[in-house]
């Protein structure tokens, strides 16, 4: 199993040189999704970085994880936008 890297402490200055995944809405109201995987990270290193999103929402939203895990399992089953330029 791929290990995460170690985030910086609380409170430290962070500059962004190499982003893992950026998402932005644009003007027209679309989610724009750009995945920039290092050179040695795999399918399992974004799925490791996904399971780690969902716990940061779910805590930043003040939700139990469950709920967001209800809405990735629906939003799995029947996608509600497509694929329009793959990263």
């Amino acid at each position: 199993m791929p290990k995460m890297p170690k985030t910086a402490g609380a409170g430290a200055p962070i500059r962004i040189e190499s982003p893992l995944v950026i998402m932005f809405q644009d003007d027209a109201k679309n989610v724009v999704t750009h995945i920039h995987p290092p050179k040695d990270w795999t399918h399992a290193h974004y799925g490791l970085l996904i399971c780690d999103l969902a716990r940061h929402v779910a805590r930043a939203l003040k939700v139990d994880e469950a709920k967001i895990w209800e809405w990735v399992d629906k939003e799995r089953d029947k996608p509600t936008t497509d694929i329009k330029k793959p990263s």
